[in-house]
């Protein structure tokens, strides 16, 4: 059962898996919330290894918000979206103010539950529980939507 838990890892411990090929590499990026408020930095990517595609950003939130502890949040990828001029990520639809009601990441295996409550208060349409095979079927994991300004940009559509 643990399996089907490990299938969404950081980045940073998978060494035979990199940023695709002309996607930038955001790790270290400002991420700013909808109303311009500086809430942290990219300090992770979240892989789905069954599908080989970035699910959540791990947030390294700034002092404002974390009382001087290590405190990290995850945004899903599709939530968020490129700023690449800048090199920052915009998170439209997420305020300074509702960073208070996001669940903790504490680094620990992702399980479903977790990432139910997690889906819940980032997608106000969410039904309840989905099963595995659709559980990312949803914008908030649709990486095109991250990628999409910068895709557009160059002309280039790629998956």
């Amino acid at each position: 059962m643990s399996d089907e838990f490990d299938r969404v890892v950081p980045l940073d411990e998978l060494p035979d898996f990199e940023v695709a090929e002309g996607d930038p590499d955001v790790r270290g990026w400002e991420v700013l919330a909808s109303d311009g408020t500086r809430i942290g930095e990219v300090d992770d990517l979240l892989v789905d290894t069954d599908a080989m595609k970035v699910r959540y950003l791990d947030v390294d939130l700034t002092s404002d918000f974390d009382a001087g502890e290590d405190r990290h949040i995850l945004v899903p990828i599709g939530y968020a979206r490129l700023a690449e001029s800048d090199d920052r990520v915009i998170v439209d639809e997420l305020s300074a103010a509702d960073i208070a009601a996001l669940p903790l990441y504490d680094h620990s295996p992702l399980t479903r539950e977790y990432e139910t409550d997690l889906r819940s208060r980032y997608d106000r349409d969410n039904v309840g529980t989905r099963d595995d095979t659709d559980f990312y079927a949803s914008d908030l994991y649709d990486p095109d939507r991250f990628y999409s300004a910068r895709r557009q940009s160059r002309g280039n559509p790629m998956a």
